[in-house]
């Protein structure tokens, strides 16, 4: 039988955040939230952003629902913030659902918008590069963001000893989080030649890859993500990140990373092949534009 009745309660927002990623060639702002911790289950749970000019007239801009284990966040494209003079406010809304899709009851976080004023140099120079990576010198990716929090692995995680048992692990990738990696994000970076390197080991000399990356600041990187180029379809994985910033504020990022060895376990997380065909055509049809 279908419930019909609500089953969470007393879930509260633990922050709720508005930052302008960039404004010119694409208009995007990022939306984060937090829940309080809480040991419900929250598989019927669902959250909608709205935006408005005024906190008092809001309207939901998202479709589609994001799930409690999605990443919790959302890019509005379609804010027309060109006028510096504009203020938009956002405000998110957990909702529960029947498995009908019924709505049951609804936990609302406050109203916000992003702090401060617009710093018109920093956003000059996150666009300019993101337009030199999107139709000049990048190339093509996808960033698989590991899980840090949720579920462990119902497979290999070993509860007394609270660690992974198995590197092939085809459920968690090794991460020890069921799923083991967000769904992929689309991205354009700048890569740089690959320095050659040999590590001398016990058993003799190896020779390693690593690269650095360039990109803009969204989706923002941490150790331990995979990045997925795609005309080669070759996986990296994350070292260490470095962020370049303004008045505090993040500006591009820059990255360490190794190459991930073809029998790692990594290997066997699925690309969509419609989205990775798509942008590969996209870069390949931008190589046979004439620059002059």
């Amino acid at each position: 039988m279908t419930c019909t009745t609500s089953q969470l309660k007393g879930l509260r927002f633990k922050s709720i955040s508005v930052m302008i990623l960039s404004i010119e060639h694409i208009s995007r702002v990022l939306v984060r939230w937090k829940l309080e911790p809480s040991a419900q289950n929250l598989s019927n749970l669902r959250f909608y952003v709205d935006r408005g000019e005024s906190p008092t007239a809001l309207e939901q801009i998202n479709g589609v629902g994001i799930t409690a284990t999605d990443l919790q966040e959302y890019v509005d494209y379609s804010a027309n913030i060109k006028d510096l003079d504009k203020i938009l406010y956002y405000r998110v809304r957990a909702v529960e659902q029947s498995p009908d899709g019924v709505a049951l009851q609804t936990f609302t976080s406050a109203e916000t918008t992003w702090d401060g004023d617009l710093d018109l140099i920093g956003l000059y120079v996150t666009e300019e590069h993101l337009f030199e990576m999107r139709w000049v010198d990048g190339v093509p990716a996808m960033v698989f963001k590991k899980i840090h929090d949720g579920m462990y692995c119902p497979e290999c995680w070993d509860t007394i000893l609270k660690r992974v048992t198995k590197s092939t692990c085809r459920t968690c990738y090794g991460t020890g989080r069921s799923g083991g990696y967000y769904p992929p994000m689309d991205a354009w970076m700048k890569f740089e030649p690959d320095p050659k390197m040999e590590q001398v080991a016990e058993w003799g000399k190896r020779q390693t890859s690593q690269t650095d990356i360039m990109f803009t600041n969204y989706p923002l990187l941490t150790p331990d993500d995979i990045i997925v180029e795609l005309k080669p379809n070759r996986f990296w994985k994350v070292e260490n990140v470095r962020y370049p910033e303004k008045n505090r504020t993040i500006l591009l990022q820059m990255a360490r990373l190794n190459a991930v060895n073809p029998s790692d376990v990594e290997y066997s997380i699925t690309v969509p092949e419609d989205r990775r065909r798509l942008l590969v055509d996209q870069m390949e049809s931008r190589e046979k534009e004439r620059e002059f």
